[in-house]
């Protein structure tokens, strides 16, 4: 193994990447000093060269200074192999690799392998509904939360910014006027309904109650409570017998997010992997 030849290769893909030293270290497990003594002669044992690497977006044999191995545009690489799937499987298939790259990048080469389920749920005794089978990690760093199965699953991933979190939240009042208003009879039918079927529509009240199943005087203090928080906009139209106000959801896309994170909150789980922000790496199961 020709040790120079390692060294040099190591610190050249480490620098064309912006990554220093440490970050090399704790990506891969090891010390600062172990990096350092390898950009400086030392040799990395060989059992770590494919983590290395990994971690530098290269190949083994580019370390050996062998061609066709310089680092990757993971972007282009990336971008290349969602072209190549089918439009019905792009979201799917990008979903899976998120979960599968996530489910890697904690439970690591020694954890236990877990297939992708074909269902998102559990069954368990008198749950009829079953339990959501959902993946969380939190660090310092962030966190990553999301669903992987064939038959439906999303993944999040929420960086933590400098400022926190808590720069980019609206304030309690806000939340409070917005719960509030779900509350009211009819409000979270009309909400799903319109971001389902109605998307950038106008519908009259009589019009949207019908459709939604609620009735028209809930569905009209509804709407005019969600218009007035900003969920629904109004516009008033000119009819033969006079004018009618019609309305339409601000930002449809919001809705399913909103709804599905909401259900977390009521604590129904099965398994879990967290990235302890006291013990990076280790894996949790839960019931």
């Amino acid at each position: 193994m020709d040790i120079a030849i390692i060294s040099s290769q190591i610190q050249k893909f480490r620098k064309q990447l912006g990554m220093t030293q440490k970050e090399l270290g704790v990506a891969i497990g090891v010390s600062t000093q172990a990096v350092s003594q390898w950009e400086n002669g030392g040799a990395p044992d060989v059992s770590l060269l494919p983590a290395i690497a990994d971690k530098l977006g290269v190949t083994v044999d580019a370390l050996f200074g062998r061609e066709g191995g310089e680092v990757r545009d993971m972007t282009e690489t990336l971008t290349g192999w969602l072209r190549s799937k089918t439009k019905d499987r792009r979201f799917s298939d990008l979903t899976r690799l998120l979960w599968e790259s996530t489910m890697r990048m904690v439970v690591g080469g020694s954890g236990p392998r877990i297939e992708y389920p074909k269902s998102c749920r559990l069954y368990d005794g008198d749950l009829a509904d079953g339990i959501l089978l959902r993946l969380i990690v939190q660090t310092d760093d962030g966190s990553i939360v999301g669903v992987g199965a064939e038959d439906m699953s999303y993944m999040c991933v929420f960086p933590k910014p400098e400022a926190g979190f808590d720069a980019f939240l609206l304030s309690s009042d806000v939340y409070r006027e917005l719960f509030s208003v779900l509350c009211l009879p009819g409000a979270l039918e009309l909400l799903r309904w319109f971001s389902g079927t109605a998307k950038h529509r106008l519908f009259a009240v009589g019009a949207a109650a019908k459709r939604a199943g609620v009735g028209l005087e809930d569905a009209k203090n509804a709407l005019e409570a969600m218009t007035k928080a900003g969920i629904f906009t109004s516009r008033e139209l000119e009819l033969e017998d006079g004018p009618v106000t019609a309305y339409m959801l601000e930002d449809d896309s919001a809705v399913v997010p909103f709804l599905q994170f909401a259900g977390w909150l009521r604590g129904e789980l099965s398994m879990t992997y967290r990235d302890e922000r006291t013990s990076a790496g280790y894996a949790k199961w839960g019931k």
